[in-house]
């Protein structure tokens, strides 16, 4: 669909929705747009988010994900923009009380995409997954910096990130952190990330 200003996809209250909701997000060009994506799921829903890039675009995007209590949510942020797309995304989710949060990134095409998944747990109980994957051909810049708040008790988060270059100027950027603050006691947190570089040059 074409850019908008505003896009909602909410999940109600205590819905298991059934195969994926796709948000298909297609540019036609290179003149600079911006957009904001809200995902909410509602309190003991479930359901799987995509949002799939393609197209030529220079695109600010800001998504803005809301986890209910005791929902399972997964969104997957697929880029595979043409070859000169350029592509900047802050995704932010809240997780409430006993929620569960799954973040996928897959980054294929585009010129430069920069994908900034972070999360906050609200309540105690939370459990969030973040993972990626990245492939880098000649000349592609390809970045993703993962951040978690552990701002609360007893909530657990992975991340792990795995990726391949090749090609000269193929660049790829991984940044992980994690901020545990004062009152996040029993906080269980993990991340990694691995990379491949197939060829001189990258």
């Amino acid at each position: 669909e074409a850019f908008t200003e505003a896009t909602l996809v909410s999940i109600p209250k205590d819905l298991q929705a059934e195969g994926t909701v796709t948000l298909s997000i297609t540019g036609a060009g290179t003149e600079p747009a911006a957009q904001h994506v809200v995902i909410e799921a509602g309190a003991f829903s479930k359901a799987v988010v995509v949002l799939d890039h393609k197209g030529s675009a220079t695109l600010s995007q800001n998504v803005e994900i809301i986890v209910g209590d005791g929902a399972e949510l997964t969104v997957i942020s697929v880029q595979d923009w043409d070859d000169d797309a350029v592509h900047a995304s802050a995704q932010y989710a809240k997780v409430g009380r006993d929620a569960r949060f799954k973040h996928v990134v897959v980054s294929l095409g585009g010129d430069l995409v920069r994908v900034t998944p972070s999360s906050k747990f609200t309540a105690t109980g939370g459990d969030v997954q973040m993972f990626g994957l990245y492939y880098a051909d000649a000349g592609q810049h390809l970045e993703q910096r993962l951040f978690v708040d552990h701002a609360v008790a007893n909530c657990k988060s992975r991340g792990m990130d795995k990726g391949a270059l090749q090609g000269k100027d193929a660049h790829t950027v991984w940044v992980g952190d994690v901020l545990i603050q004062k009152a996040a006691v029993g906080t269980d947190s993990y991340e990694a990330n691995r990379n491949l570089v197939l060829t001189d040059g990258a």
